[in-house]
């Protein structure tokens, strides 16, 4: 693996099997630039452009992408796990089988955002639009999920187990192949308007200490 060290190093927009270390990417104009197997120690991408951007096998753990610009860009298989993406824009961008346990998308512009395959246990997500999303095998226990929309959406072996919804909307959402955790009547009420499982509702109804005969 070549290790980078300088911003002056960088020449072309593809990279396979970089170690860039401790650099600030600040501000960069690095659409359409793609990378490959690549881990990025210490390194910043905050108001980068990112746009059109492919990474795929990538690790940037506690990576800062604050305020960039990813519209369009494309994570494949990555370990995003912990980074920071607060007042980014990563409208239409793909995060495929990608880690995202502890991201924080505060304020984040993520109209049309995929996560398909992802996990991301414990990010912030408040405020999220995921209106009519079809979401698949999207790991999503204990994430920060107040305030978001997911009005009509379609969960797909997903899990909501812990995760912080209040203020949630669901309805018409279908979560009968969701694993929504031991339910309770508060958790439940969270789910107003939304489509449940037979197993779903008896294992609501034995939560309340009712038995179904």
């Amino acid at each position: 693996m070549r290790t980078i060290e300088s911003i002056e190093d960088l020449k072309g927009p593809e990279f396979s099997s970089c170690l860039f270390k401790d650099l600030n990417f600040d501000g960069l104009d690095l659409s359409s630039h793609s990378f490959e197997h690549c881990d990025f120690e210490n390194c910043s991408f905050a108001g980068a452009f990112l746009e059109n951007a492919q990474f795929i096998k990538c690790k940037a753990i506690r990576g800062a992408f604050s305020y960039a610009r990813l519209s369009d860009a494309r994570f494949d298989m990555c370990n995003l796990s912990l980074t920071q993406w607060v007042n980014s824009d990563v409208s239409g961008a793909c995060f495929q089988d990608c880690k995202l346990t502890g991201a924080e998308f505060r304020d984040a512009r993520a109209l049309g955002v995929d996560f398909n395959g992802s996990v991301l246990s414990g990010a912030y997500l408040r405020q999220m639009n995921f209106r009519k999303c079809h979401l698949i095998r999207v790991d999503l226990t204990e994430a920060d999920l107040a305030g978001c929309d997911f009005s009509d959406a379609v969960f797909e072996q997903c899990r909501l187990q812990g995760a912080h919804l209040s203020t949630a909307r669901f309805e018409g959402a279908d979560l009968r192949q969701a694993d929504l955790g031991v339910l309770t009547f508060a958790s439940a009420s969270c789910f107003k308007g939304a489509i449940i499982s037979k197993t779903q509702a008896t294992e609501l109804l034995h939560g309340l200490g009712v038995t179904v005969l």
